[in-house]
């Protein structure tokens, strides 16, 4: 009889232990945390939607329109989906485009130099610049590169740009240096200035004096390097995600800038420029209205896409008139204190230059 109190007993007091036991182990399993939509975790989603070193009223400013007038918006319509339009040069990107690729035609003897080229250039500069030209068709590529010829001519073709913008009216000096392209397929165009841009993203930022030998003492100047602003790419991809129309709006030659603005993932017919008319699939020399500089940026927009644009983002006065026609308007700010002043005035969101490296 004892012996089987004492089993009992012990029987009991082991399930009582192991019950307990098993309770502590319960007790000790982690919980699943509860998902709490709090406004201080809906921020820190939008935060994370536009990484990069925008101005904290910038970003919400822009999460804030997409969120008015994106794809789950109640206004939002599939058929007609709202448009952004960017400037390209310094707004996009830091440099320009244009600007390299002009050396690179030039640096390469890439240009046609037919008579309308040579027709395009400035009288007094014409006669110097055929004799350069003629001179270093004849050399062999191994001689022509680095020769101080080509060092001068590449000079002459720089300062015969410039010299051109000083001297006429800049909707009409905007436009010149596509007429040097003439002869050339807009895709082969884009495909050139695919690799110039890789290559500029490549180099250091900073420039170059060119020299016709080393006791020039008047060179022409270039930049040099290209570097994509990441802040800008990612609201790219951030708008078309949420059912925006994303074009660029540039004033330097459009196929040259669908080339590089390929890093953008901006697929072809996405990008309006200075252009040329085509004969035969190639580019001429005579110019296509209108030119996208100032107003003529508005012009284009109206012509060639048809919808007022719900933000417009450029960075200088050559983008003014396109940034007050946008319902929305970004001014990335590189240190011009009237145009800052005008963006406030007007009302523009500003945002400071974003840092490369």
């Amino acid at each position: 009889m004892r012996k089987a109190t004492r089993f009992v007993s012990g029987l009991l007091l082991f399930t009582v232990l192991g019950w307990t036991g098993c309770q502590k182990k319960e007790e000790k399993k982690p919980q699943a945390p509860e998902v709490s939509e709090t406004a201080a975790g809906d921020e820190k989603k939008k935060v994370q939607l536009l990484p990069g070193a925008w101005e904290a009223d910038v970003r919400a400013n822009l999460l804030k329109m997409i969120a008015s007038h994106g794809k789950n918006s109640p206004d939002y319509d599939s058929s007609n989906p709202p448009v952004v339009v960017f400037d390209f040069d310094n707004t996009c990107i830091r440099g320009d485009i244009g600007r390299a690729f002009f050396d690179y035609m030039v640096s390469n003897l890439k240009m046609k130099f037919d008579d309308d080229v040579f027709e395009a250039l400035p009288a007094d500069k014409r006669d110097d610049i055929r004799k350069l030209v003629k001179e270093l068709q004849k050399l062999p590529d191994a001689e022509r590169s680095g020769s101080e010829n080509l060092q001068e001519l590449r000079k002459k073709m720089h300062q015969a740009y410039w010299s051109l913008c000083k001297d006429m009216d800049a909707a009409k000096c905007y436009p010149w240096q596509v007429r040097f392209y003439a002869g050339y397929t807009p895709g082969e165009l884009t495909r050139m200035a695919n690799q110039v841009m890789q290559d500029e993203m490549k180099k250091p930022m900073g420039s170059e004096q060119i020299k016709s030998g080393p006791d020039d003492k008047t060179p022409a100047i270039t930049s040099t390097g290209i570097r994509v602003h990441n802040e800008i790419r990612e609201l790219m991809y951030l708008l078309r995600k949420k059912g925006f129309r994303v074009w660029v709006v540039t004033a330097g030659p459009q196929w040259v800038v669908e080339g590089a603005a390929k890093q953008f993932a901006m697929a072809h017919g996405q990008v309006i420029g200075m252009r040329a008319k085509l004969d035969k699939g190639k580019l001429t020399a005579e110019i296509e209205p209108p030119p996208t500089y100032r107003q003529g940026k508005v012009d284009a927009i109206e012509k060639l896409i048809g919808t007022k644009p719900v933000l417009t983002v450029g960075d200088s006065w050559t983008d003014a008139e396109m940034l007050a026609y946008g319902e929305n308007a970004l001014l990335i700010d590189r240190g011009y204190s009237d145009l800052r002043k005008k963006a406030s005035e007007s009302g523009w969101w500003i945002q400071p230059a974003f840092e490369v490296k």
